[in-house]
């Protein structure tokens, strides 16, 4: 299971899981925690303030040399003499890269930008198949590169926040895998009293053609409450694996209804597909 996170499933009774046979799932929270330096006033948080979403952060004890933190970065975005930020590859794709802010006091942040869903922290290459885990985030990845860089291999406890949503207290990922062909899924009720930021997701599909299928298209689904809200299409020749992300409106996954949401395929095979619900929220 993911390090740093705290498994929630009997205080809010927020989902359950239809189906068991052959798949897995998981569900998980990280509890948001502001940061220290986040109450200050200084020029380091304000930038963070109009810059990060979700984020993972770490005071790790000792100085910041910024040249060798400098060293770790794929492309260099911002510098201060306090502080730099930039990029650091945790994936082949560019796109995936997280963003990394260090300060000479001691501070390591990763995170997305704000306008990013919260759902692109899952690597569905991360997932253990043997254990049917997620070993790892993207956030995470990105922090344990830097502070290794700077000679830290015993990371610190680290901490989970929202800088675009300061008031949220907690972020529950509900996560869903199918291999080969059928359908899972599980239901999921938002109660009342949370007030929601955020409900996004990501769909994941590791293969969907083979030389052997010819010219047939294969698809795997993800639907809540029966309706498609992304597919993805095998697409002759390209077999590399294929991630798809977004959020959705309150009206697709409302309040005080149970709602399923499934990830199906149709391939009959050995590939791994899956699904995540991620919701940013405040519990009253």
């Amino acid at each position: 299971m993911l390090a740093v996170l705290i498994i929630l499933v009997g205080s809010l009774g927020l989902y359950s899981y239809a189906n068991r046979g052959a798949t897995t799932q998981t569900g998980e929270t990280y509890h948001f925690i502001k940061p220290v330096f986040a109450q200050s006033m200084s020029t380091a948080p304000t930038f963070l303030d109009e810059e990060a979403g979700i984020s993972l952060y770490v005071n790790i004890g000792q100085s910041i040399d910024l040249a060798v933190a400098k060293t770790v970065y794929r492309a260099l975005e911002k510098e201060t003499a306090d502080y730099a930020v930039g990029s650091v590859n945790v994936s082949i794709s560019e796109n995936e890269d997280v963003h990394c802010f260090v300060h000479k006091n001691g501070w390591i942040v990763t995170y997305y930008l704000k306008g990013e869903p919260v759902s692109k922290i899952v690597d569905w290459n991360l997932w253990d198949k043997g254990t049917s885990k997620l070993t790892k985030n993207k956030l995470q990845v990105g922090l344990e590169k830097m502070a290794n860089t700077l000679g830290v291999w015993a990371v610190p406890s680290v901490s989970y926040y929202h800088f675009q949503h300061p008031n949220a207290t907690k972020c529950m990922i509900i996560l869903e895998t199918l291999v080969g062909s059928g359908e899972d899924n599980f239901n999921v009720t938002i109660p009342s009293d949370l007030i929601v930021y955020e409900r996004s997701w990501s769909h994941f599909s590791e293969r969907l053609w083979n030389y052997g299928e010819g010219y047939v298209y294969r698809h795997s689904y993800f639907k809540v409450d029966g309706n498609t809200i992304n597919t993805i299409s095998g697409i002759i020749g390209v077999i590399d694996p294929v991630t798809n992300r977004g959020t959705l409106i309150v009206a697709q996954l409302f309040p005080s209804a149970a709602h399923n949401v499934s990830v199906s395929s149709d391939y009959a095979s050995s590939y791994l597909y899956g699904v995540c619900v991620a919701l940013v929220y405040q519990e009253p």
